[in-house]
């Protein structure tokens, strides 16, 4: 459907109407993609925790310890996004283990041992009889990880659950508003202009007062989809139990 035609229809006209808006897609315009992103993040930090307790198990049933030699100690530093750097600590090592085989590694190491340790120097570290070359360096380091992103996970996971429970019930509701609600033609008081920027360019809301004298807005929208709402021209919306939903954003109830 053309934008101009939709925009006709948006303003209260119904010839042709405004199709019904899909639930999924209002959980979308309503910050449902926030909580999808929140929600692979939650997954991210999970498959991670899960990694590093399987790589803690093995390490703390099957682990040997031996001594590591240090070859090498040098540092580098990258760019972070907001401008700062960022420091890494490197050991370039060797050691022997129980089978006689001599392992050569280097492998980036926590600011206490980096310090400890001089080229020529000694350290205890752990590592795998079936795969020599996976070393712990700072025993118990894969447990720890396991540990510091089950915290994230619990976080993320925290916060999904409240955004999807919260941009879910917003979405139903809007839903439920577009099928049962009683349909109102009301005011337009203003077009606001929000801060919020979508490829580089402005959303609008739309505001009104309600048939009940309750102020209501609409969804972002973007601003050749208002361009021809004007202060004072009416709109239609359906009224939800608490909310009222402009028709432009849930579209047109289904006969």
């Amino acid at each position: 459907m053309r934008p101009s035609i939709i925009r006709t229809s948006l303003r209260g006209m119904t010839d042709p109407p405004v199709p019904p808006v899909s639930l999924f897609r209002l959980f979308s315009r309503m910050g449902g993609w926030i909580v999808l992103v929140i929600g692979v993040f939650l997954l991210f930090f999970t498959w991670i925790s899960h990694l590093s307790l399987e790589e803690a198990k093995r390490f703390e049933t099957d682990g040997q310890m031996a001594e590591a030699t240090v070859l090498k100690k040098y540092t580098t530093t990258s760019r972070e996004t907001d401008g700062g750097e960022e420091t890494d600590y490197w050991l370039e090592f060797t050691f022997i283990t129980q089978a006689k085989d001599q392992i050569v590694k280097k492998e980036t190491v926590n600011t206490s041992l980096y310090k400890e340790v001089d080229v020529g120097g000694t350290f205890d570290l752990f590592y795998l009889p079936s795969e020599p070359s996976e070393v712990e360096t700072s025993p118990g380091s894969n447990r720890m990880l396991s540990r510091l992103t089950q915290g994230f996970a619990l976080v993320f996971g925290l916060v999904w659950l409240a955004g999807f429970w919260r941009v879910g019930r917003w979405a139903v509701d809007g839903a439920r508003a577009r099928r049962y609600g009683t349909r109102h033609r009301v005011k337009v008081t203003s077009i606001d202009r929000t801060n919020v920027r979508i490829n580089n360019r402005p959303r609008y809301r739309l505001t009104w007062v309600g048939p009940n004298g309750d102020p209501g807005r609409s969804l972002l929208q973007r601003g050749s989809w208002v361009e021809d709402i004007k202060p004072g021209d009416t709109v239609d919306i359906y009224q939800g139990v608490k909310t009222g939903w402009w028709v432009g954003d849930v579209g047109e109830r289904e006969e």
